[in-house]
């Protein structure tokens, strides 16, 4: 890769398939599959660089030190050229002490403690969505579900918190190759990154702040560290605003396509049990982050293949989580699998929401079910963006009075 370059920009070209295409949007699992079937769990790219398909490797790689992102602190750019400015993309020891600092706002009993509100915010939106009979769970569910949790949890004020949601969006598109973004969207990520950089400086001037915001802008020695919790809330907005909706709207689609297990799912008993235990499947089939990139810090090898220092590994979530060695039936959506899926990724850079992400997909599910969507024939649309992925909208019909979930729940065979 060329100094110059960021690991995005090697996305297009390093990939042995044209991302840049309505079709790989659509189903990049066809692609993943094609790959597979040439190359093995492990393809080399002609650059050297390595492209990670099954699940085995892709574990060994997350969970392997020797692989990790090139910076050591918030100062240092990592091995593929972005600035390390947040604990995601820094390696330890800087990413543990970043870690530690924002891991305590998702502990068990902070998770617990926001059941019962994201419960009531998902009730909430899926009956005002259902008065009219159709729905989009996109706009009417998801988004402003998942833009209330992040934005309690972080702190944000609430007259920030419109264009924090806004902002989210943009971010996450900026995750991918600047050559399949138009100009008019990098420029309206670009004011988005500094607009969203102002609202939490505002926001960590004003006295009465809570959540995680003010909780990192306090440095160890107890001094603000404002710069970098300014980029890690940045990168927490888009991590947990953007990823849940895709889990939510990715699920539900999901579930659409495939009737019996839908049906499977409503005759449970036990509905929020049932949903948080079909959350995970979910994950496995269609994960909103696709892809988790590492750079080899010393020689290595991955299942015999060499992977000489500073040459970049893409590891496909989405691809790993299809592997057929791994996976009765990879491509078809079977609720009642071990959950075994890599869609949080794995090892020190494990998803710190995850429980946040189920706990926000189980509720909004819960709620859905008694209503009994059923897809309206209005074309289901997907995100542009590679890295993250998201169904853009869904339009269903939603039964206006709510239907108890268990055996005999009417109609979901009819």
């Amino acid at each position: 890769m060329e100094a110059s370059e960021t690991f995005v920009d090697c996305l297009t070209r390093q990939f042995p398939f044209d991302i840049g295409t309505d079709e790989f949007v659509r189903n990049p699992y066809r692609f993943y599959e094609e790959v597979r079937r040439s190359s093995g769990p492990v393809h080399r790219t002609d650059s050297g660089d390595v492209v990670v398909l099954g699940y085995f490797e892709a574990r060994a790689v997350l969970g392997d030190p020797r692989f990790g992102h090139g910076a050591q602190t918030a100062q240092d750019r990592t091995g593929y050229g972005v600035p390390a400015r947040t604990f995601l993309l820094t390696d330890p020891p800087g990413h543990t002490r970043q870690r530690e600092r924002v891991r305590r706002a998702f502990t068990a009993r902070e998770i617990l403690a926001l059941r019962r509100r994201v419960g009531d915010i998902a009730a909430r939106l899926v009956e005002d969505a259902a008065r009219s009979g159709t729905a989009d769970v996109v706009a009417d569910v998801a988004r402003p579900l998942s833009a209330r949790v992040v934005a309690d949890l972080i702190g944000v004020p609430e007259d920030l918190r419109d264009r924090f949601a806004q902002a989210a969006a943009l971010l996450v598109r900026g995750m991918d190759p600047p050559g399949l973004i138009d100009p008019g969207t990098r420029e309206r990520i670009a004011r988005a990154r500094v607009g969203l950089a102002r609202d939490i400086g505002v926001a960590l001037r004003r006295p009465a702040g809570t959540g995680i915001l003010h909780a990192l802008a306090q440095g160890a020695d107890g001094r603000p560290a404002r710069a970098e919790t300014v980029a890690t809330c940045a990168q927490l907005v888009a991590a947990g605003y953007e990823t849940t909706v895709g889990l939510i709207a990715n699920g539900t689609h999901a579930l659409l396509r495939h009737p019996d297990q839908l049906a499977r799912l409503a005759a449970a008993g036990h509905a929020e049990r049932a949903c948080a235990a079909a959350v995970e499947e979910l994950l496995r089939f269609d994960p909103p982050i696709q892809l988790a990139p590492r750079c080899a810090l010393v020689d290595a090898d991955i299942a015999g293949t060499p992977v000489p220092r500073g040459a970049l590994v893409f590891v496909l979530l989405g691809a790993a989580n299809r592997d057929p060695r791994v996976f009765a039936e990879p491509h078809r959506l079977r609720l009642d699998r071990e959950p075994r899926h890599l869609a949080f990724g794995l090892g020190s850079h494990y998803c710190l929401g995850a429980a946040l992400a189920r706990l926000e997909a189980t509720a909004a599910l819960t709620h859905l079910l008694p209503r009994r969507p059923r897809p309206t024939g209005h074309p289901v649309s997907y995100s542009p963006a590679r890295v993250a992925r998201s169904v853009q909208s869904l339009h269903v019909r939603l039964d206006p009075e709510g239907h108890g979930t268990g055996a005999g729940a009417p109609g979901w065979r009819g």
